[in-house]
């Protein structure tokens, strides 16, 4: 109700008051909790609870001082006054034994540590607008759940209750206030009822569950500390980016960082509440858990982010060595229209992930692409090992749609073309059909792509008579780029484009997938079904995917070895 308040109170700016609030929801505490009858009364409770209110009040207060010693001096000074209020970790379980080892004169420094440390680690997440308050609701959320699975099994142990207030309080803001921008001050009173309601919650447990389950549902200021050490490295250098500085560098949005990390502390929410459940696994296990789980999360976050990032720029990009465009449709029209106006021979090349593979293990094939006067993204596998290194291709060019276009616009412009590919009648028949859709299409010949060598001069000299100012090459994959590579200085012709099995399709011998599943990008899997004996075609996908993400770890160790000179 107070966050409800606050937010209609302060209307798009929630936080400058938030520490005030927060402090005194924490006075509210006795009042909510009803503890054990061992346990000492709720008015002896109230020291406990200025305390707290204490730590709320100034680590929010200290958070928003320009200087940062002032900012860990108020901080810590509000973590040692609820200490000695009486909230602190006193002892601990030794993991792979069942002894408790008091803590003895350490208590007080090490709890005071970890609640400093928690609420500065929050301080990042008023950066991004909404975060705050999403990471509010899920570890409050994961906070209470570790507790419901704790007192289950522990049912005597103190202070559960007021572990359940603190992070149902925390919900409560972060429900209230969602989506509202916040600063320094508030995101780290938030933490710090987030830090009261771990120590809490905590009491008694194991130290693995003390230390690594409160971190890793702080989740996204981890993320932001990691990165910030990993960027330092040993040379310390001045200015340091942090995981927020990351995702704009990228090309991530507000909106889509916001999901990412969101997303990604959801994750290790859901990383903590298994290692809690898990706490009478072999502790052994429980690490190599969270290895794994934590490396597919870093994997999966790099992948994310790289598929989340909008850069500006367009022209030409190196993809393993091949200069792809990153051009839409009416940019590669637009240019093939300039080709034709230079009346020299120019080459054509739509890529899919078979062709950028095929680049990487045929030197012939390889050097003809770096050659061609434009480079396509075909299939959706080049999009998405563009997009993996970093690189502006966010849309594919697919070659069978591009004929169409492109014949589209030879019919408006009187442009000529010439069909030459594809089993005998299959030219003939996709020229019909192409010159009943656009209506004026000069096709000025066909040939099919089953011709012996002693048939070949035969087969130039029937284009060079046509004089078309289009030629479609039908080969397949690398053949038709090397056969236009070969021929270009006789054919004349000023665009030679290779479109693989394009032909079937104009001439109704495949059926294209339906627009719904081309708009999924899945039209590679429905003609693997249609025609099985495509699969072994599929493997390309996986193997440019490999490519990019070695070439990827390459780059950042410095060590690539692809050729950036195109």
């Amino acid at each position: 109700m107070l966050g409800l308040a606050l937010r209609w109170w302060r209307g798009s700016v929630a936080c400058w008051w938030l520490p005030f609030f927060v402090a005194f929801t924490c006075l509210l505490v006795p009042f909510a909790l009803r503890f054990p009858s061992d346990h000492p009364s709720t008015a002896a409770a109230f020291p406990l609870t200025v305390g707290m209110a204490a730590f709320a009040l100034l680590s929010g207060l200290a958070s928003r001082h320009q200087k940062r010693l002032v900012r860990e001096f108020g901080t810590m000074l509000g973590a040692l006054v609820a200490v000695l209020a009486g909230l602190r970790v006193d002892s601990v379980k030794v993991p792979f034994t069942t002894h408790f080892v008091s803590l003895g004169i350490f208590a007080v420094p090490l709890t005071v540590l970890w609640l400093w440390l928690f609420a500065a680690l929050f301080r990042p997440t008023a950066r991004l607008k909404g975060l705050t308050w999403s990471a509010a609701v899920l570890s409050g959320l994961t906070f209470a759940l570790i507790v419901a699975i704790m007192q289950t099994r522990s049912p005597f142990i103190t202070r559960y209750e007021l572990a359940l207030s603190l992070a149902f309080t925390a919900v409560g803001f972060g429900l209230a206030l969602w989506n509202l921008p916040a600063e320094a001050g508030g995101a780290a009173s938030i933490g710090a009822l987030l830090a009261m309601a771990s120590v809490a919650g905590a009491l008694k447990n194991t130290a693995f569950l003390i230390f690594i389950a409160p971190a890793l549902v702080l989740g996204v200021p981890m993320m932001e500390v990691t990165y910030r050490l990993r960027a330092r490295g040993f040379a310390l250098p001045t200015q340091v980016r942090s995981i927020f500085e990351l995702l704009t560098a990228e090309g991530v949005d507000e909106r889509r960082s916001f999901w990412l990390l969101t997303v990604s502390h959801a994750y290790l929410c859901l990383l903590a509440v298994l290692l809690v459940w898990l706490v009478e696994v072999h502790f052994a296990v429980k690490l190599l858990l969270m290895a794994i789980w934590l490396a597919v999360g870093v994997f999966a976050f790099w992948v994310a982010m790289r598929f989340s990032a909008r850069k500006e720029g367009k022209g030409i990009v190196n993809l393993l060595g091949v200069p792809v465009a990153a051009v839409t449709m009416e940019e590669a029209l637009d240019i093939l229209e300039q080709f034709l106006s230079e009346r020299r021979t120019h080459l054509v090349v739509t890529s899919d992930a078979s062709a950028i593979v095929r680049a990487q293990e045929d030197e012939e094939f390889r050097r003809i692409v770096q050659n061609a006067d434009l480079v396509t993204p075909d299939g959706i596998g080049v999009v998405w090992g563009a997009r993996l290194l970093g690189l502006p291709v966010y849309q594919r060019v697919p070659g069978v749609e591009l004929m169409a276009k492109l014949c589209e616009r030879a019919a408006q412009k009187g442009w000529r073309v010439f069909l030459l590919g594809a089993k005998p009648g299959v030219a003939e028949k996709a020229a019909e059909n192409l010159k009943s859709r656009f209506s004026g299409l000069q096709v000025v010949g066909t040939h099919h792509g089953y011709f012996s060598p002693e048939e070949e001069p035969q087969v130039i000299a029937k284009i060079k008579e046509a004089q078309p100012d289009i030629l479609f090459v039908a080969f397949g994959i690398p053949k038709q780029e090397k056969w236009i590579a070969r021929h270009a200085d006789e054919l004349q012709v000023p665009i030679c484009i290779g479109v693989g099995g394009s032909f079937d399709v104009y001439a109704g011998v495949v059926k294209r997938a339906p627009e719904w599943v081309q708009r999924l990008c899945l039209e590679w899997l429905y003609r693997t079904i249609k025609d099985p004996k495509r699969l072994p075609r599929l493997k390309a996908i996986p193997k440019l995917l490999w490519l990019v993400i070695k070439e990827s770890w390459l780059q950042s160790l410095g060590r690539s070895k692809v050729d950036h000179r195109l």
